[in-house]
């Protein structure tokens, strides 16, 4: 879990699958444009079900953290998602972080505050050494958010992911942790 002044960031549990069925219900149009295309079932409760029990395990086993935002005024809401994925050890030490925001939540600062949150845990609590995030270039927001937590620019990737059904471009940034020495690993 991740607290922030005014966020909890926490895996999902199976109470919260109605919330979750209702946070990408309410916000799939806002959402869609700049994600995979959702699957089917992707409104399903019963796969949200499997997906509380499969990421308690990845993130029990070191390699994802996959949860939600929960402003701590309302705790029982979820207002974003936000995910640290593809954790790789070894050389590289690293992770990629994902996220999304309900589109009644924008423009609160919730998504820096809950960025250099995520990008704290991965640094002080996993060790890692460098963190990246990717964004489409019209995704304007997205770019705002990782420049504000110090993430820096490191090129941009033609058709990078499939999104909404078309292959999109992505700028590609990163954060590297300051104070990681090769001796802490």
């Amino acid at each position: 879990m991740i607290e922030t002044e005014r966020l909890t960031v926490r895996l999902a549990q199976a109470a919260d699958v109605p919330e979750i069925v209702s946070y990408y219900g309410d916000n799939r149009d806002h959402l869609q444009p700049f994600s995979p295309t959702f699957a089917p079932d992707f409104l399903n409760g019963t796969m949200w079900q499997e997906q509380v029990r499969i990421r308690a395990r990845e993130h029990a086993a070191g390699e994802s953290f996959r949860a939600f935002l929960f402003a701590r005024s309302t705790p029982e809401k979820i207002a974003g998602n936000l995910n640290l994925t593809q954790v790789h050890r070894g050389a590289l030490q690293s992770c990629v972080l994902g996220y999304n925001l309900a589109r009644d939540e924008q423009g609160k600062g919730y998504m820096t505050e809950a960025v250099n949150g995520a990008v704290a845990f991965a640094f002080e609590r996993w060790r890692l050494h460098r963190v990246t995030a990717n964004h489409m270039p019209r995704n304007e927001r997205s770019a705002a958010v990782l420049r504000r937590c110090g993430f820096q620019v490191e090129g941009l990737a033609p058709a990078y992911l499939l999104i909404n059904g078309k292959w999109e471009d992505h700028v590609l940034t990163a954060i590297i942790n300051p104070t990681l020495n090769v001796f802490d690993l």
